[in-house]
């Protein structure tokens, strides 16, 4: 698992750009098969709000290549 720090903004940045890429990916799919993805998506919509809000300053991705970010201050 490769590890990164970052700061708030490029984790943000990361945080949306996967959610979006997890989406397009969806909606090529059967509903079936797109409901996993779906829910992944919400997960990190809840984990994008809370790295907004500085709740959360570490936080694992296992989609597309597993990633451990450590968000540094501002």
């Amino acid at each position: 698992m490769e590890r990164f720090f970052m700061s708030r903004r490029s984790a943000i940045a990361l945080l949306v750009d996967t959610r979006k890429k997890l989406l397009a990916d969806a909606n090529g799919r059967l509903p079936a098969a797109a409901q996993p993805l779906h829910d992944t998506a919400q997960q990190l919509e809840r984990l994008l709000l809370d790295v907004r809000a500085c709740r959360i300053d570490s936080f694992e991705l296992t989609h597309p290549a597993p990633v451990q970010v450590t968000v540094s201050a501002d």
